[in-house]
């Protein structure tokens, strides 16, 4: 198009970015073309997150004909601890926890191979309406494109520049990998990940996990605290001081070891996902808030926040009105909601004996 740099600007190139482009590629390979992918880093990137990558996250990727093959750990067990009880669930390759640097670099890999323009360590500044576009404002350039797509994570930059006013949905994560042996650790032998949910007596809406990992070629367990805050108006949980119980309970408190922290923006029904010419995918629209789970919701943003931008195109109409309603009505839409009522349910601060009951029963569920 005359006076336009390229059709399509993406900010970020996590999976919700790239599959936002891949998804473009496969609907609509002209478009894909003449739309540019930025990344503020340059991969692989450090990535915060428990790296559980669900079957739903697989099967997109299927219909894309991609297969992201990085160190990983499948995962046939999930044990849930609370008031000094288990409960389990079994079944075979329920996940499988990879390295976030790893999956997101290879995902990139396999888009570039595809054709897709991606700018790295260029980061995105600010953007601008301006006749049958918006202007994009990068450290390097600036760029004019008739849509916009916001997929840069929970601190997005795109989201505030877009003039939402909302009631904030921010979760709390603190993160450490700890060492382990894969021929001893019960985890790594059994095939486990556990998520224990004591916190939940002291204010903690959400749980400490443990998951087995491959950092660089060497056995280790991811190990973090996570806290949903869909009750905002709560007392909030000491998370330092329930982490380091934890970790001091498993033998692997080090006080010399730094932690790191993250955010995640989590999924509401009723919020704001567009504005005209311009439209939020992954973190930026939100995850779920149960247990956060990011990768395979960011992998089935991209697939409807293409099909809304291959509808756009087609109609030459840049409103994206429909676009929340795509997202609802999706099977996207359908799980984000589902873990959002069980979020509201669960961390509602029930009685130990009615939290027991929903473990027990879901463990049945499951096994």
């Amino acid at each position: 198009m005359s006076g336009f740099d390229y059709d399509v600007v993406i900010v970020g190139s996590g999976p919700a970015g790239v599959s936002t482009w891949l998804h473009l590629h496969k609907f609509a390979p002209a478009l894909a073309a003449r739309t540019l992918v930025l990344e503020k880093a340059r991969h692989p990137r450090h990535k915060l997150c428990g790296g559980g990558v669900m079957r739903a996250a697989d099967a997109v990727l299927g219909r894309l004909r991609i297969k992201i093959d990085v160190p990983s750990v499948p995962i046939h067990n999930l044990e849930f601890h609370y008031q000094g009880k288990r409960f389990y669930w079994r079944q075979k390759n329920f996940f499988r926890v990879v390295r976030r640097h790893e999956f997101d670099a290879a995902l990139a890999d396999a888009a570039r191979r595809r054709g897709m323009t991606l700018h790295e360590e260029e980061a995105f500044r600010d953007f601008t309406q301006v006749d049958g576009g918006v202007e994009v404002e990068t450290n390097r350039s600036t760029y004019r494109a008739r849509a916009l797509v916001g997929a840069d994570g929970a601190r997005s930059v795109v989201r505030p520049k877009m003039g939402i006013e909302e009631r904030p949905r921010v979760s709390r994560l603190i993160e450490i990998l700890t060492p382990a042996d894969d021929h001893a650790t019960p985890e790594f032998v059994n095939h486990t990940a556990a998520f224990d949910f004591n916190g939940l007596d002291m204010g903690l809406q959400g749980y400490i996990w443990d998951f087995p990992c491959w950092e660089d070629g060497v056995a280790a367990m991811n190990r973090g605290i996570y806290d949903s805050r869909v009750y905002p108006n709560r007392p909030r949980a000491d998370l330092k001081s329930l982490f380091r119980a934890a970790l001091q309970a498993r033998g692997v408190f080090d006080p010399r070891q730094r932690w790191e922290g993250h955010p995640e923006r989590w999924f509401h029904p009723q919020a704001i996902y567009a504005r005209p010419r311009v439209l939020l995918a992954g973190d930026a629209a939100g995850v779920e808030p149960f247990a956060g789970e990011g990768i395979s919701f960011a992998l089935q943003y991209g697939e409807v926040a293409a099909a809304e931008l291959v509808v756009a195109f087609r109609r030459n109409d840049f409103n994206f009105a429909g676009y929340r309603d795509r997202i609802m009505t999706h099977e996207l839409g359908k799980s984000l909601i589902l873990r959002y009522r069980l979020a509201k349910l669960i961390y509602r601060g029930w009685p130990p004996v009615v939290v027991n009951l929903f473990f027990r029963v879901m463990g049945r569920v499951w096994s």
